[in-house]
């Protein structure tokens, strides 16, 4: 649930921030800027007001100097006791880089849990640090532990701490995919929360499937030749197989293909909570191996991938190696059967349901449907209704 953002009460505002809403526009498009003789506190809750101004100029004005204003000028404030609106407003709309501000906020008592989980979303390292000590509020506020989760610059290591320590207190995160699993992976694993060795597993696998992934296109989609291998430059900064974080992650990540010369991800080897990390936050080279993955679980968060693209969609609607419920699954997406070649994929796809598939039979065009009828690929009560659609349609 997001903080809802609405301009403060006339009557909690300081005289000096009442004073400049109030102007003239001229007056209030110059504190919009950040020009008016104000406390950094009182600016900020300004430029607030500001950004719900009718004046179009005013408020776009109000919503730029947010992000531009130094951090010299807006840090003193941020550690005030603010609005939470304000501090919400602030997490929001400073860039992600601005790492000491953002610290700012997270350290602020008057800071809404909701704007915990949209920085747990977009910030990294330091500020995630902070994030993760505050236990009370991971525990009061889940979707934080989601959000964290979700952001690709979480260490895996980190989340799985933060996961493991809500199952610990019996507090359930909703939206991770298979989060019982997941949890139940992690409280098996020793190493998951040691971020010597989880950390060292995820990073090298993200390098690897990306090395792989650039590779594939620059041979224009064949196999990964001469591609560097983190994982083994991994092994060489730890002092070679003497070290067991490294030593872990190259036994569970990569094998060396001898005729080619290139890095091969054994994804069969991760443990099942970092495949279905991987395959949600993982590039198209991760998803399209994770999706024929064995397990249905982790098929599933491939297909889910909040980073799936159409064509990847239509590669995999007619693609017979996957499991039935991948296939089913795309096929009862409206934004993915609007596609005609998913249509056409899907009802020539033996995985997919014959209910499923004679739904979008009519929406075969006339050749599409005559070579849908003499296919012996599929169930034959699909292509006898072909056969009877076409010559319905007056096709013969």
């Amino acid at each position: 649930m997001s903080l809802e953002l609405a301009p403060l009460p006339a009557q909690s505002l300081s005289p000096a921030v009442a004073k400049v809403v109030a102007a003239p526009p001229p007056a209030r498009l110059m504190a919009a800027k950040g020009i008016a003789p104000l406390r950094p506190a009182e600016l900020v809750v300004t430029l607030y007001q500001l950004s719900f101004d009718a004046d179009p100029a005013v408020k776009a004005a109000a919503e730029s100097s947010t992000a531009a204003l130094p951090d010299k000028l807006i840090r003193p404030a941020l550690a005030e006791d603010l609005p939470r609106e304000v501090l919400h407003f602030f997490a929001v709309a400073l860039p992600a880089a601005r790492g000491e501000a953002h610290g700012d906020i997270l350290y602020n008592r008057a800071t809404a849990d909701e704007t915990f989980a949209v920085a747990a979303a977009r910030l990294e390292d330091r500020e995630l640090d902070i994030i993760l000590q505050n236990e009370e509020r991971l525990l009061r506020h889940p979707a934080i532990v989601r959000a964290l989760y979700f952001n690709t610059k979480a260490r895996m290591s980190s989340v799985n701490r933060a996961i493991e320590l809500c199952v610990r207190n019996r507090v359930r995160v909703e939206g991770i995919p298979c989060y019982d699993d997941i949890a139940k992976s992690i409280g098996a694993d020793p190493s998951a929360t040691d971020p010597s060795v989880a950390d060292a597993v995820f990073e090298s696998v993200m390098q690897a499937a990306d090395a792989a992934a650039a590779a594939e296109e620059a041979e224009g989609g064949t196999a990964v030749s001469g591609a560097p291998d983190p994982l083994a430059e991994l092994m060489e900064e730890r002092g070679g197989e003497a070290d067991p974080a490294a030593a872990s992650a190259t036994a569970a990540t990569s094998t060396k293909d001898s005729k080619r010369g290139s890095t091969v991800i054994d994804f069969t080897k991760l443990k099942l909570h970092e495949k279905i990390r991987l395959a949600t936050l993982g590039n198209a080279y991760c998803r399209s191996n994770l999706m024929r993955d064995s397990n249905k679980m982790v098929a599933m968060a491939a297909i889910r991938s909040p980073g799936i693209t159409d064509m990847e969609v239509v590669r995999a609607s007619g693609n017979r190696v996957l499991a039935e419920d991948v296939v089913r699954y795309i096929a009862t997406q409206k934004e993915y059967v609007k596609m005609y070649p998913v249509k056409l994929n899907l009802v020539q796809n033996p995985k997919c349901p014959l209910a499923l598939s004679l739904r979008l039979l009519p929406f075969l065009h006339a050749d599409d449907l005559k070579t849908v009828g003499r296919s012996r690929n599929i169930p034959s009560a699909l292509a006898t209704a072909a056969k009877r659609l076409t010559q319905k349609r007056g096709g013969g």
